[in-house]
């Protein structure tokens, strides 16, 4: 019974750590934010390069929130910056 009991307890473990594995895995997109690279662009604001990086936000692969971060870069060079941000 008591092997009965030990495999029981091992067989559970492993499902839950599978299950885990699988849900948080982040090419399944299921929770958190994601990041999408190929809506990323860049623009100069205040003499600074910003990177804009495009995110969602999933609950069960369902998008209920996106929006972008903003990634300060560095200086602009001399020869000055052709895309001023909107704002």
């Amino acid at each position: 019974m008591l092997v009965n009991f030990k495999l029981n307890i091992a067989a559970i473990a492993i499902t839950g750590l599978i299950v885990t594995s699988t849900i948080t895995a982040p090419f399944t997109k299921m929770f958190g934010r994601n990041y999408n690279i190929t809506k990323d662009f860049a623009c100069c604001q205040n003499d600074q390069l910003v990177m804009h990086h495009y995110y969602t936000v999933n609950i069960f692969w369902v998008e209920v929130a996106n929006g972008f971060t903003e990634e300060k870069t560095g200086k602009v060079s001399k020869s000055g910056c052709d895309i001023r941000c909107n704002n």
